[in-house]
């Protein structure tokens, strides 16, 4: 009885204990799990313009030999894009018919199509036919450099000098280690077809716009980029850009990637300049049903916030799907469907979309979270923030503070946009420089949050 009676007292005196001890569970939970975002942004400190250059890329698989662009040339022009990227160029197109002569009809049409868009051609120059190839077998070495040095010549300087497209970008190659079996330090070794393409490259374009590099490997293999740094600053062969794939799921292999390259350019400080490209993304190697869905393009979205500042360029694969998926999937890697789907955009086409509502300058920003990235900008009076908040796993939600630092006290309108969802708009007034909005971000979501008075 007496116990019963004082137990209250008891639990009064341990309760304060106890949830400072739920508290710090909590907490240290969260520590483990990640860290949520406190954003802000400092309207008063403009830096670069907005790398819209990053995303504003496309990179088409070999899925047939047609012109696949020509079908969506308006959809695809509605995305802003700059470069388009197309392989096969050669065993697809036909463009060598023996003895010195060449056909660029079908590969010309592909390149028009793609100057209709309003980009500039990346010609990946791939690949020998059975024909040209010393193993008898598509993308092998060629049994005949003098005729693939002719080849390639001949190609720079129709579509550099002949057609006279400025900015052309030729890539030597598409995943060599995958076709053709080529090798960094040995034979077939792709050093030789570097310097041999290269050279070619550089006679037939001359003295016109464009860029050449490679070696657009599968993945970010870190010997492959030394021994390709090594061996042109050994030649003096010309070398305007660093190329590779990656598809992950995991923004932070595509960071890994990029401080990797950081430590093998410390020690090739003449290309610490070069231009970085992921000239093949997206979040799987393979066909997958997110390519389907939103959060695809979430992803895309993801990647984006943070590659950006530290990679130059990346193309998403692909503009259009292939005739034939697979039939356990319901489509490909593309934007758009294929034409026998109707060719109807999917929702990483309509994320490009969402990107390029960006404009103007870039602005300082902190507090990105684990899942939470950000990318702000201010063009004129207007000042934009874009909030991503992923999750590969689908799991994560968040309401996250986001502040606009430096503001002149007023009355400022709040426009909030959501990708594949609804606009809201609303007026705010604030007595001091700071206005700060809390957002919901439900698992994989993004929105752009702009201000203007």
């Amino acid at each position: 009885m007496k116990f019963t009676k004082i137990l209250p007292f008891i639990l009064l005196l341990i309760l304060p204990l106890l949830i400072l001890a739920t508290k710090q569970i909590i907490d240290l939970r969260k520590g483990a799990a990640g860290t949520p975002a406190n954003i802000v942004i400092d309207i008063q400190n403009p830096g670069s313009n907005v790398p819209s250059t990053l995303w504003q890329n496309l990179s088409q698989g070999g899925e047939e030999p047609v012109d696949m662009i020509k079908p969506v040339i308006g959809q695809i022009k509605a995305l802003s894009p700059k470069l388009i990227r197309v392989d096969h160029i050669f065993d697809y197109y036909k463009v060598d018919s023996g003895n010195g002569q060449y056909n660029f009809e079908q590969l010309d049409g592909v390149v028009a199509s793609i100057v209709a868009t309003g980009a500039k051609p990346m010609l990946s120059i791939s690949y020998t036919t059975n024909e040209m190839s010393s193993t008898g077998q598509n993308a092998g070495p060629p049994k005949d450099w003098n005729q693939w040095y002719g080849l390639v010549k001949a190609t720079a300087h129709r579509y550099s000098v002949e057609k006279n497209i400025s900015g052309i970008y030729y890539e030597v190659w598409n995943e060599p280690d995958l076709f053709g079996g080529w090798h960094y330090g040995k034979d077939p070794n792709y050093t030789t077809l570097y310097h041999n393409t290269a050279r070619a490259v550089v006679d037939g374009a001359g003295r016109t716009n464009y860029k050449i590099g490679g070696p657009a490997i599968t993945a970010y293999y870190a010997n492959w980029i030394k021994s390709l740094f090594a061996s042109t600053a050994k030649s003096g062969i010309r070398l305007d850009f660093i190329s590779w794939h990656k598809y992950s799921k995991d923004p932070a292999d595509y960071l890994a990637d990029f401080d990797s390259l950081n430590k093998i350019l410390s020690n090739y400080p003449q290309y610490f300049d070069i231009e970085r490209l992921i000239t093949e993304i997206g979040p799987n190697p393979e066909p997958d049903s997110w390519y389907d869905g939103p959060q695809s393009g979430v992803h895309l979205m993801s990647v984006v916030t943070q590659l950006t500042g530290k990679i130059h360029r990346i193309f998403s694969f692909e503009p259009v799907d292939g005739p034939n998926p697979r039939s356990d999937k319901s489509s490909g890697w593309g934007l758009i469907t294929h034409s026998s789907k109707g060719n109807q955009p999917k929702p990483r086409y309509f994320a490009i979309q969402f990107l390029n509502e960006l404009s103007g300058q870039l602005l300082p920003s902190t507090g990105d979270g684990t899942w939470v990235t950000s990318l702000s900008s201010k063009n004129g009076t207007k000042y934009q923030s874009l909030i991503v908040n992923y999750d590969q796993r689908s799991g994560h939600s968040e309401t996250v503070p986001i502040s606009f630092k430096g503001l002149t006290p007023g009355t400022y309108t709040v426009t909030i946009k959501k990708y594949m969802g609804k606009t809201s708009t609303k007026k705010v007034t604030i007595n001091t420089p700071t206005l700060t909005e809390n957002i919901y971000m439900e698992p994989n979501s993004a929105v752009i949050i702009e201000v203007t008075n």
